[in-house]
């Protein structure tokens, strides 16, 4: 599989040049695991940031109980820990692999150093990840008026 002609095909990725595109994978190391495996663990500290190139992962949290929830799933293409990069709190969520699975995995220090090093990428990929995120916080308040109270 060519890593570079694989992320230039992800919208998040998508306006990214094949320079720095290399860069990102120059980075990079590949992680490979199967049905169980924790990418992420809420509550702790994330120090990686992820790219699903195969497999799905289910994103889970725990209610006031303790009991999980899975809230979404994620596959083929899924950024993991970007959050993280933008603040250092701890995960908020699980990524829980529900199969085998091929990620692209880039330390968040390797990936701090390169923004300060090519500052037009770093712009680049955080206003992708704040498209996500806007993207995300979305389908997340649509969900939740669908749940609330409606007066009659």
């Amino acid at each position: 599989m060519r890593i570079q002609g694989f992320l230039h095909e992800l919208p998040f990725f998508a306006s990214l040049t094949d320079p720095e595109l290399d860069l990102i994978v120059s980075l990079s190391g590949l992680v490979e695991g199967n049905a169980g495996d924790h990418l992420i663990r809420e509550g702790e500290q994330v120090r990686i940031l992820y790219v699903m190139l195969s497999g799905e992962a289910e994103v889970i949290r725990a209610d006031t109980k303790w009991n999980r929830v899975v809230i979404a799933s994620v596959g083929r293409g899924a950024l993991i820990g970007e959050m993280s990069l933008v603040e250092s709190a701890p995960a908020s969520a699980t990524i829980e692999a529900t199969g085998a699975f091929q990620a692209l995995a880039i330390e968040h220090e390797k990936f701090n150093q390169l923004v300060e090093e090519h500052p037009n990428l770093g712009c680049k990929i955080f206003k992708q990840i704040a498209r996500t995120t806007s993207l995300r916080l979305r389908k997340t308040s649509g969900l939740l008026a669908e749940y609330m109270p409606h007066d009659t």
